[in-house]
């Protein structure tokens, strides 16, 4: 909703300069997310792997040191010095990197559903909290990919 809300909000009343900085700071969003996807995938292809938990770890250790390293050319070469990330790759670990994965899957679906609804809020949020109350985590999901089609 953030973003819709935050789209809207910005075409509807802000200015040219606060239109500009919002650009800078979703385009600073969406060079995150696609770095720590690009990691995650790679952690995720070496959990499945064949190699033997001692080597797993090493390697793990390895690409989480090479996802802080693209972090600090990422936040120097492309944002200009912005630290507003620090803390999170300070503290990144397996956890972390799940728990973006699990929304940012998340956010094109319901932007669909938003646009299925007519980018009616109030019928969106109906429809969500219809989705809600399904009984599973499973069909919950099924019924959102499938809302927005």
């Amino acid at each position: 909703m953030e973003l819709i809300g935050g789209r809207r909000w910005l075409t509807e009343h802000a200015s040219a300069e606060a239109r500009d900085d919002y650009a800078r700071f979703d385009g600073r969003r969406q060079d995150f997310r696609a770095l720590t996807k690009t990691y995650r995938d790679r952690l995720d292809a070496l959990y499945k792997s064949d190699a033997s938990d001692e080597q797993k770890r090493s390697a793990k250790a390895q690409l989480m040191s090479e996802l802080r390293a693209q972090y600090q050319a990422m936040k120097t070469q492309r944002w200009g010095g912005f630290s507003g990330y620090d803390a999170w790759f300070a503290h990144a670990n397996n956890a972390s990197l799940g728990v973006l994965s699990a929304y940012n899957e998340l956010v094109p679906d319901f932007e669909r559903l938003f646009e299925r609804q007519g980018r009616d809020f109030p019928r969106f949020y109906a429809e969500v909290k219809r989705l809600a109350a399904l009984p599973t985590k499973d069909e919950r999901r099924k019924a959102l990919a499938s809302a927005g089609e």
